[in-house]
């Protein structure tokens, strides 16, 4: 579910010291180290997905960024690795109905644990409803599965339609997952594999965040989208 994106250059208005990249490399593994120890829950968390993604791939660099865009800000950690092989192709027939099909079950989630269906909905209902689901002592029959299918196809949709983006299959040596990528730019979201990870680690509060990051990356000046 998170987006691969461009690191952001961030100004100042003091001046910044000259260093070399050894000294740059050193000065952005403390403060991630520093967020390992004294970082908050989610902070830490994220850090510690990130390293294990991290664990078999290249990594030329990371660092600690804010995206910004019209729906806020958010702070995100940004990783660049060598890049690996993969395949990507469209959804099919099938997988598209599927998406379809879960995305419409949305409303009665809403009125299960938000006491109200919605008819015009954003990021932020999502967190709501997710939290909502997550802390109660009665989940009505929801299992795991069922939320992230739930979840995963209605914010999926909300993508591909508020920042033009397309449900493609991409096969690395991770093995395969249902993914958006930007139609016309290439940046990525994996919305079941982002909603399980925060089931799994009990987080809450994260829909909002990447459809900021995901924003910010469709404003940005990406490399066209190779039709698959």
């Amino acid at each position: 579910m998170e987006g691969q994106r461009h690191p952001q250059s961030v100004s100042s208005k003091a001046p910044q010291p000259r260093c070399d990249n050894f000294q740059r490399v050193g000065l952005i593994t403390n403060i991630l180290n520093a967020i390992r120890r004294i970082g908050s829950p989610t902070q830490r968390a994220a850090l510690a997905r990130q390293d294990t993604y991290l664990d078999s791939k290249g990594v030329i660099g990371r660092r600690r960024d804010m995206s910004r865009s019209a729906s806020g800000a958010t702070e995100s950690f940004v990783a660049t690795i060598e890049p690996l092989p993969e395949s990507i192709r469209p959804f099919n027939e099938a997988e598209t109905q599927a998406i379809e099909e879960n995305s419409t079950l949305l409303p009665e989630l809403f009125r299960a644990f938000l006491g109200r269906s919605l008819e015009v909905w954003g990021p932020d209902d999502l967190d709501a409803v997710f939290v909502s689901w997550m802390t109660a002592t009665d989940r009505r029959g929801y299992e795991d599965q069922t939320v992230v299918q739930i979840l995963g196809a209605a914010f999926g949709q909300y993508c591909a339609r508020t920042l033009d983006m397309t449900w493609v299959v991409i096969t690395d040596q991770d093995g395969s997952a249902a993914a958006l990528r930007g139609a016309r730019k290439d940046y990525r979201a994996f919305p079941f594999h982002g909603i399980w990870k925060r089931v799994r680690d009990r987080e809450h509060g994260f829909f909002k965040p990447i459809y900021i990051s995901l924003e910010e990356a469709a404003a940005k000046d990406w490399a066209a989208t190779n039709t698959p």
